[in-house]
């Protein structure tokens, strides 16, 4: 679909919101606001110190606000790279941040209930067995097999940025590749920002958690070599238990994947053998119940079209923010030009 888009040229970089700053924006007013509901519930130790949890959080969460317009400040004034590329991709980081929020307020909410039992006895009524018990205990004693699948797990958090970030770099000599790059960000986010918002009111754990032998075994059942190592100190060092449905390793994986097919050809080639090594690796390492895959898949559906469909008017609405406080004073702010490109070729 053609689409006219008015950019913006500047002798420095003039700058303005994007629409995933409105979404980064969004997720840390959301999780900022549902910490003040549980100020003075939860107390924790700060060396000798004794602090509010949540009051804590709700006040850095508001603080990433501000912090978001001063990195798009610092752009606007200096420009260039590195700094653009850190402009366009803060928000990869805060993936790492908003996904464990996610779980804590999930947790306060629900009480630290799941819905497990439903999903648990889905995966027997359709298979007969417990896929996410079966599958390591045939094949957990194979550590090549095993290191083959964490990686494929690890391998997640490349197939989410690695494509957005060849398609900026490539936007150096094509404006267009930069355009995608910024839609697929968006398309990537937003998706993330609609199942934050189902895991905290719908938290399922996974089998790892839900299912007693495996939550005693915890990966001493499946050795392997350096991604083994890697995958499992994750697991050791991080609380992961409510957001098994619908998997968002699947969904985010099938929206990354579809995004590179689309304009990352090459990388496309190379990085569907090992989604579908992903997907599987989902149930082998008992991070999710067999029927998260397809509510997954389902999920990519719906996700999909409703976040591509939301990026134009996003966009309008970030074009629309009053940051006039951003532009370089004494200088020319702006000057338009229209380009016309297909983000859809």
């Amino acid at each position: 679909m053609n689409r006219s888009m008015t950019l913006t040229a500047t002798s420095r970089a003039a700058e303005r919101l994007r629409a995933v700053d409105l979404i980064a924006g969004g997720i840390c007013l959301l999780f900022a606001s549902l910490n003040l509901v549980f100020i003075g519930t939860h107390e924790i130790q700060v060396g000798a110190i004794p602090l509010d949890r949540n009051a804590g959080a709700a006040l850095a969460w508001f603080a990433c606000l501000p912090t978001i317009l001063l990195l798009v400040r610092w752009y606007t004034r200096r420009g260039g790279e590195p700094i653009g590329f850190v402009r366009t991709f803060y928000v990869q980081a805060m993936y790492a941040l908003f996904f464990p929020e996610v779980i804590y307020l999930s947790q306060r909410i629900a009480g630290g209930a799941s819905f497990d039992a439903i999903y648990y006895r889905m995966d027997e009524a359709i298979f007969g067995f417990q896929p996410a018990v079966e599958l390591p205990a045939l094949f957990g004693h194979l550590p090549w097999l095993n290191e083959i699948f964490y990686f494929a797990y690890f391998f997640y958090y490349l197939l989410i940025t690695v494509g957005m970030w060849r398609l900026y770099f490539r936007g150096r000599e094509n404006r267009l590749s930069r355009l995608r790059a910024e839609r697929g960000l968006f398309i990537i986010t937003a998706s993330f920002a609609i199942l934050y918002v189902w895991y905290l009111f719908y938290p399922v754990h996974g089998p790892k958690y839900y299912i007693e032998p495996l939550r005693e075994a915890w990966y001493s059942d499946l050795d392997g070599y350096l991604f083994a190592w890697l995958m499992r100190l994750v697991f050791d060092n991080s609380n992961l238990a409510g957001a098994a449905l619908p998997s968002s390793h699947v969904a985010v994986s099938l929206i990354a994947i579809e995004l590179n097919r689309r304009w990352n050809r090459y990388l496309f080639r190379l990085f569907a053998p090992l989604t579908l090594l992903l997907v599987i690796s989902t149930v082998y390492l008992y991070a999710h119940y067999a029927v998260d895959v397809f509510f997954g898949v389902a999920a990519t559906l719906l996700l999909f079209p409703v976040t591509t469909a939301l990026y134009g008017p996003a966009e309008r609405l970030a074009a629309r923010v009053p940051v006039r406080w951003v532009a370089d004073a004494g200088r020319p702010d702006t000057r338009r030009t229209r380009v016309r490109s297909e983000l859809d070729g």
